[in-house]
């Protein structure tokens, strides 16, 4: 089985939520404002970064693709409330501005953003996008930035199973093969503490999500053979604590499979 990263986060959330995307293929309900304005900035921090640092270019492409989403294959279907389309702009663009005065990635070297891979785990394949990588010589450690612009910040970065699948990815010799001016470079970072850091675009801050190790590699195989026994069984429990309802994509589907329990 192919895993990508994003669909074990699905997963861990909710595997109900996994059910109705993966398994039953429903496109999404719903496809607001925020989640555009973070796939455009997105975008538009990929360009600042492969154009080093220009901070014009990037603001007239987050300019562009947020009057056009489509051409990112993307469409606003509703606003948040207290949002508007001019609003979330010079949102975006305040925080590209910010982005660029702080940019707390001085020393060290740019590995790479947007970087994809597909590296083995297991018995299954581990698929996904890093934003960015940035190594760090001095003190022998590679960080895995992943960029947020609107989520609120989760209290067990330390054991965010998409961190720990990133750096996995790193771990990997297949990883390297497919990164331009580092393809050679396996053998270089392998000795290389591997620490995730979690960017919240909206307030320009950095949070640890601590180191990875061998323990947590294990676990991330835990979970991948997990999915794959839930997949063989076709058995997907709802998470009843609720944490993803409020921003799951299916919440008008999620319990029609069932009668009303209060009859009418």
């Amino acid at each position: 089985m192919r895993v990508r990263q994003s669909t074990l986060k699905t997963f861990g959330d909710c595997a109900r939520q996994f059910y109705y995307e993966q398994v039953l293929l429903l496109p999404p309900q719903k496809n607001g404002s925020l989640t555009v304005l973070g796939s455009v900035w997105h975008f538009a921090i990929q360009v600042y970064e492969e154009y080093g640092g220009n901070l014009a270019l990037a603001e007239k492409t987050f300019d562009y693709y947020w009057d056009n989403p489509d051409k990112l294959g993307l469409s606003i279907d509703f606003y948040h409330n207290r949002t508007s389309h001019e609003g979330l702009r010079k949102r975006g663009k305040e925080m590209l501005r910010r982005y660029h005065e702080l940019q707390p990635w001085k020393s060290g070297t740019l590995i790479g953003t947007e970087i994809h891979f597909v590296v083995p785990i297991g018995d299954h394949e581990l698929e996904g996008t890093i934003d960015k990588v940035w190594a760090r010589p001095r003190n022998k450690t590679l960080e895995i930035v992943d960029y947020k612009t609107g989520a609120k910040v989760p209290e067990k970065l330390r054991y965010n199973l998409q961190f720990t699948a990133y750096a996995y990815a790193t771990m990997r010799p297949e990883f390297w093969t497919d990164v331009p001016g580092f393809e050679d470079a396996y053998d270089k970072y392998a000795g290389y503490k591997r620490q995730g850091w979690w960017f919240h675009a909206r307030n320009n801050k950095k949070y640890s999500a601590g180191y990875r190790e061998e323990k947590d590699y294990k676990r991330l195989l835990l979970a991948v053979n997990e999915m794959d026994r839930c997949v063989e069984t076709n058995s997907f429990p709802l998470t009843i604590a609720g944490d993803a309802c409020a921003y799951c994509p299916y919440e008008d589907v999620c319990g029609s499979e069932v009668d009303s329990p209060v009859g009418g």
